[in-house]
C-alpha cells in the first residue's frame, strides 16, 4: 500500500496533516495507521547525495567525542582565568553552577537525541513546542553564539601568536584571515579529512590539559600560592554574580553536538553517550585545571591578568621561556575556533534547509554534502566581527558577553522544549537513554542560564551595554522574520522525516483541546436551557397547586354555606 503524509506548516500551528491511501489496496482497518505511514516516509526519503551514502565516512562514538574536545576544551586554556578576580571559593562556586547546568542541558538534549534525533539545533524541537517564531529566534540566538565565539576564540588564537612572536603584532587581520582560510579547506573537504582532522585535534588537545595537570603537581603549594585570605570572596554577591558567566568558557559548545545526527548511524544511541561522556570529561578536567593552575607561582594575586595560564605550569616543569611555553598552547585554541565553525554550518543550513534563511545558504557539495554556502556566510560575519574588535578595541570586552548571553536564551529554550516533551508527548517513542535528573533537571538547568543572564546584563557595571546590543539583534531578527521569513518558512526534509510525529501530536493536542472546549462549552448550554425550562416547569406547578388549593378552599366555604342554609 502507499501512503503520502503532508504537512503544511502555518505562523500559529500546522494547517493539515492528510494521510492519503491507494483506494486500488482497499484501506486497512488498524488503528495505528498513521504511524506506519510516518514509518514508511522515513524510510523512503533519501537526501541529495545518497548514492554516495555507501562509500561515505561514518563517524561513530569516538568521532563525536572527539568532536566535543575540539569544540569545548580550548575554553579550558585561556580567558576563564579572568573570573578568579571574584574569588577563588566564589568563582568555584559558579563553576559548579554552570558545570552542572550543563550536565542537566546535555542529559536533556541527549533523551530528546535518542527520540528525535534532529541535527538543525534547538530550533527544530521549539518549532513544536514553543511555536515559530519563537524557534526562529533560538535558532538565530544560537547561531549568533557560536559566531561570535569564532571571533573571539580566533582573536584568542591569534594573540597568543603575537605573544610569542610580537613583531607581527601589525599583521592581526591578515592572521585572522589565514586562520579562518585554512579551517574552510578542512570543513570544505569534509568527509574522512575533516573528521580525521577533527580527532588529532581533539585528542592532542586533551592529552596537553592531562600533560599539564599532571606535570605540574610537584611544583603546586595550595597553601603559598591560592590559600589567600583576601582572595577567597571578592566583592560579594555583586563580584560573584559579574564572573558567573565567565565559568561557561570551560563548557560552552559540548551541547551542539547531536547536530551530527544527520552524519551518523545509529545515531540515537551514538550521539547521546558521546555527548555525556564528553561534558563529564570536561567537568574533570576543568576542576583539575582550576585548582592546579590557581596553587602555581606566582600565585592567585596574578593569575586573572594572565593571557595563557598553562604558561606558569609548562614553563617550570620544562624550563622553557613563556613564548616557547605559549606555543603549547595553540593547538587547543585553533580547535575550539575550528569546531565552533562546523557549529555554525550545520546549524546555518539546517535553517535555510527550512527557508527561515534565505535558500542559497543551503547549498551543499555532492560527494559529502558539506554545507559550504553556510560555512562561507558564517565565516565571513564571523570576520567582520574580529574587524570591528581591531577599528573599535572597545567592543572587544563585549564579545563574549553578548556570546553568551546569545547561548543562555538559547539553552533556556532547550530547557523548556525539554520539559514540554516529556509531559505533552508521550506517546512519541521513548528515547534510547534517559536523563537521571528529568525535567527537575531541565529546570535547575534554565534557573541557572536566567540567572546567569541577569549577570550580564545587570552586573557587569558598564550600564548593561551588552544587553541593549543583544536587544537591537534581536529586534532586527524579528523584523526579519515578519518580513521575510515567516512567508517562506517550511519544513525541511529532515524535519519530516524526524520530527513529523511531534508536529502531529501537537496537531492532535491541539484538536482534541478544541473538541473538548466545544464539548463543555455545549454542555454549559444544554444545562443553562434545560435549568431554565425546569424553572418554568416548577414555577407551572407550582400555580397549579396554588390554584387547585385555592379550588378546595373555595369548595369548602361553599359546602359549610351549604349545610348552614339547610
Amino acid at each position: 500500500m502507499t501512503f503520502k503524509v503532508s504537512v503544511a506548516p502555518t505562523t500559529q500551528s500546522i494547517r493539515s496533516v492528510r494521510v492519503h491511501a491507494n483506494r486500488a489496496w482497499g484501506v486497512p482497518e488498524s488503528p495505528t495507521l498513521l504511524k506506519q505511514a510516518t514509518t514508511r516516509v522515513v524510510t523512503a526519503v533519501s537526501g541529495p547525495g545518497a548514492e554516495h551514502a555507501a562509500s561515505a565516512y561514518k563517524p561513530g562514538k569516538w568521532d563525536i567525542y572527539a568532536l566535543g574536545l575540539t569544540i569545548v576544551i580550548g575554553g579550558q586554556y585561556f580567558c576563564w582565568n579572568a573570573g578568579i578576580a571574584a574569588g577563588l571559593y566564589s568563582y568555584f562556586i559558579a563553576y559548579l553552577l554552570i558545570g552542572t547546568a550543563y550536565i542537566a542541558l546535555c542529559c536533556c538534549t541527549a533523551e530528546i537525541t535518542g527520540a528525535l534525533p534532529f541535527a538543525g539545533g534547538a530550533y527544530g524541537l521549539a518549532r513544536c513546542t514553543l511555536g515559530f517564531y519563537p524557534a526562529f529566534m533560538i535558532g538565530c540566538c544560537e547561531a549568533l553564539e557560536y559566531m561570535a565565539y569564532v571571533s573571539a576564540s580566533t582573536i584568542a588564537f591569534v594573540d597568543l601568536i603575537v605573544d610569542s612572536a610580537p613583531e607581527i603584532q601589525p599583521y592581526r587581520p591578515l592572521l585572522w584571515g589565514l586562520f579562518y582560510l585554512s579551517a574552510l579547506v578542512f570543513h570544505i573537504k569534509g568527509g574522512r579529512a575533516f573528521w580525521v582532522f577533527n580527532l588529532v585535534l581533539g585528542v592532542v588537545s586533551l592529552l596537553i590539559v592531562v600533560f599539564y595537570c599532571v606535570g605540574s603537581l610537584p611544583f603546586v603549594s595550595y597553601a603559598k600560592y591560592a590559600d589567600v585570605p583576601d582572595m577567597q570572596f571578592v566583592g560579594g554577591f555583586s563580584g560573584f554574580m559579574k564572573a558567573l558567566p565567565l565559568a561557561a568558557w570551560f563548557f560552552v559548545g559540548v551541547e551542539a553536538l547531536p547536530m551530527a545526527s544527520d552524519q551518523i548511524e545509529h545515531a540515537k544511541h551514538i550521539v547521546p553517550i558521546a555527548q555525556v561522556g564528553c561534558v563529564v570529561t570536561l567537568f574533570v578536567t576543568g576542576i583539575f585545571v582550576y585548582f592546579v593552575t590557581a596553587a602555581l607561582p606566582p600565585g592567585l594575586a596574578a593569575l586573572p591578568a594572565e593571557l595563557v595560564p598553562f604558561d606558569n605550569g609548562f614553563t617550570l616543569m620544562l624550563s622553557i621561556p613563556r613564548r616557547a611555553a605559549t606555543v603549547l598552547s595553540l593547538p587547543a585554541t585553533y580547535a575550539t575556533a575550528f569546531g565552533f565553525m562546523w557549529c555554525y554550518g550545520k546549524l546555518i543550513v539546517a535553517m535555510a534547509t527550512s527557508k527561515l534563511l534565505p535558500s542559497f545558504l543551503s547549498k551543499s557539495t555532492a560527494v559529502h554534502e558539506t554545507p559550504y554556502a553556510a560555512l562561507i556566510a558564517g565565516t565571513s560575519v564571523s570576520y567582520a566581527l574580529c574587524l570591528v574588535v581591531y577599528w573599535v578595541p572597545s567592543i572587544g570586552q563585549y564579545l563574549f558577553n553578548i556570546c553568551m548571553l546569545s547561548g543562555f536564551m538559547s539553552y533556556t529554550g532547550q530547557c523548556i522544549g525539554y520539559i514540554s516533551l516529556k509531559h505533552n508527548y508521550r506517546n512519541i517513542k521513548s528515547s534510547e537513554f534517559r536523563s537521571p535528573f528529568g525535567s527537575w533537571g531541565a529546570f535547575y538547568s534554565m534557573c541557572v542560564w536566567l540567572l546567569s543572564t541577569v549577570g550580564i546584563a545587570a552586573y557587569q557595571g558598564n550600564g548593561g551595554v551588552e544587553g541593549f546590543a543583544f536587544l537591537a539583534v534581536v529586534a532586527c531578527l524579528t523584523v526579519f522574520y515578519f518580513t521575510y521569513a515567516r512567508k517562506r518558512q517550511t519544513f525541511s526534509p529532515q524535519e519530516n522525516r524526524v520530527m513529523l510525529v511531534a508536529h502531529v501530536t501537537k496537531f492532535n493536542i491541539k484538536k482534541v483541546a478544541a473538541a473538548r472546549h466545544h464539548k463543555q462549552q455545549s454542555t454549559s448550554s444544554a444545562s443553562a436551557s434545560h435549568h431554565t425550562t425546569g424553572s418554568e416547569a416548577s414555577d407551572g406547578r407550582r400555580h397549579s397547586n396554588q390554584k387547585a388549593t385555592f379550588g378546595k378552599s373555595m369548595w369548602s366555604v361553599r359546602s359549610g354555606r351549604s349545610r348552614r342554609s339547610s
